[in-house]
């Protein structure tokens, strides 16, 4: 949980798992259900991967804060400049706004939170305190009558990630964490859910009602707070589905359950315990999994859906990676007090793994396994034919459209992720058309055959002087037997093979006395 003076009292988890159930179910609650069973390390790894390929997210800009947050909260190793890429771009963003931002006081809080998860100072960027500027957007954002729940809520997550507060003075007074918290309770609507507006009652859902319980967690040592933090869990717990899921839209929402994960994380609940959080043996992370796209890695706003979304599949890995987080008794996904630059991971490391199909002139097509999501870069000498990536298991494959020539060097070249580039893996292409030498058996004089062996249904010619015989190799076995004039000693027999419009080396077989 947060480390700042509001702590959450050791048995608060406990309290809050039996508040979220009817009291009949109070006994029931103690007893750990069966639950079904997630691998959760190789899945958000697959996630992470396939979340990393996508060109929104590969390259950050200033408002690439929810992936700079999700990498940076589980640990994966990214390039060695995502980091600064992302950091720059808020610098330059910055400048260009003369030390403002367009965007919400969420929005900000969402940058403040990413830059304070890569161990940078949101008090000092190219010169300007963007808690300061956090703190202005909302004066200004409340004159106005432009600020949402969500404002609220972001506002006190940025805040509270590294214990950031508002300068002294009446100017935010309005502004300080209990107010805003006040203020959240205070929008709690009779049946315990929340809206994106304070009454706007069609708006109340499960995804803000999470949010909000995500962004109390830290001060339920107000009785009021508690007793909106209990409601609240249990609205959620309300409205799960037959498979421990929301469907707000029609069709098992990703987006909501890892809403629910988050808040429950954040306020010390196990999902995977918390019973009246599980249905049917599905709870929060299981049923995540129903929206899981096997095949890339990434997640379907619902199951139904064909492909994978950039939303859904953000929403995903937060979720994962918050309750990984709890799982592993880290801090939880907001708080970042453990934030350090020096605990970011980053890949520099070239890659090593590549397995390719042998490559010969009747190659139709290329294919081999290497690192999920690596772009594979083909070359026949020095001419680039393609740059291929591989999917989610590191599969990839390229149809060759025109036929390379034996004995041409085929190189590959393999870049992953995170930017780094493979040496030259050399592969020359096998002859499998040119026919074999052929192997002739000795020749005596007074011999009327030439016999041997080559490809099988190749056509055999041998040649005695200006006079040239021929016959077709078995296409069982490849032997041969042409029918010649008398051997005389000392003749030279000149034999050789073809097949199609390819011709073998010649062998010269002279004729022995015996």
């Amino acid at each position: 949980m947060f480390k700042s003076k509001w702590v959450i009292p050791a048995t608060l988890s406990a309290a809050l798992v039996v508040s979220a159930v009817p009291a009949t179910a109070l006994q029931a609650e103690a007893k750990v259900p069966t639950v079904k069973k997630v691998d959760v390390a190789n899945t958000l790894k697959a996630t992470s991967n396939y979340y990393y390929s996508l060109p929104d997210v590969s390259t950050p800009t200033y408002q690439s804060s929810d992936a700079v947050l999700n990498f940076a909260r589980s640990n994966y190793a990214v390039s060695k400049d995502y980091y600064t890429t992302f950091y720059k771009d808020v610098e330059r963003e910055l400048k260009k706004q003369k030390g403002q931002f367009n965007g919400s006081p969420g929005a900000l809080s969402k940058i403040i939170l990413a830059i304070t998860a890569i161990g940078k100072d949101p008090k000092n960027v190219a010169g300007y305190n963007l808690i300061n500027l956090l703190g202005d957007k909302l004066v200004a954002g409340k004159a106005a009558k432009s600020l949402y729940i969500t404002d609220y809520l972001y506002v006190l997550r940025a805040l509270e990630a590294k214990d950031y507060s508002f300068p002294a003075g009446a100017k935010y007074a309005d502004f300080s964490r209990k107010s805003m918290v006040d203020y959240l309770v205070s929008t709690q609507f009779e049946n315990g859910g929340f809206s994106w507006a304070e009454d706007v009652e069609n708006g109340v859902s499960v995804d803000m009602a999470a949010m909000v319980l995500s962004a109390l967690a830290n001060y339920d040592s107000d009785p009021a707070v508690k007793a909106s933090i209990r409601k609240g869990l249990d609205y959620m717990s309300s409205q799960l589905t037959d498979v421990a899921g929301y469907n707000p839209w029609g069709g098992n929402s990703v987006d909501s359950q890892a809403q629910v994960v988050i808040a429950l994380t954040e306020n010390g609940i196990n999902p995977k315990t918390a019973r009246s959080f599980i249905k049917n043996g599905h709870w929060a992370v299981s049923n995540m999994l129903l929206n899981f796209d096997a095949k890339t890695g990434g997640f379907k706003t619902t199951p139904d859906q064909k492909s994978p979304q950039l939303f859904a599949t953000t929403s995903a890995m937060l979720g994962l990676v918050a309750y990984d987080r709890y799982a592993s008794d880290k801090n939880t996904f907001f708080d970042l007090a453990d934030a350090k630059a020096s605990s970011l991971k980053y890949d520099t490391t070239a890659p090593k793994s590549l397995s390719v199909t042998k490559v010969a002139n009747t190659t139709k097509t290329i294919s081999g396994t290497t690192e999920p999501y690596a772009t594979v870069t083909i070359y026949n000498g020095s001419k680039k034919l393609a740059a291929v990536q591989a999917d989610a298991k590191g599969k990839f494959s390229y149809p060759v459209k025109t036929a390379f020539k034996a004995n041409a060097t085929v190189k590959f070249y393999v870049t992953d992720l995170a930017g780094n580039k493979s040496k030259a893996i050399t592969q020359k292409v096998a002859d499998r058309l040119t026919p074999a030498t052929p192997k002739v058996s000795k020749l005596v004089k007074g011999a009327k055959k030439v016999t041997g062996s080559t490809t099988k249904g190749a056509t055999v010619y041998a040649k005695i002087g200006n006079k040239t015989y021929k016959t077709t190799a078995s296409t069982k076995t490849g032997s041969f037997s042409i029918k010649v004039p008398t051997l005389k000693e000392k003749t030279k027999v000149k034999v050789y093979a073809k097949k199609s419009n390819y011709t073998s080396k010649s062998v010269t077989v002279t004729v022995k006395s015996k």
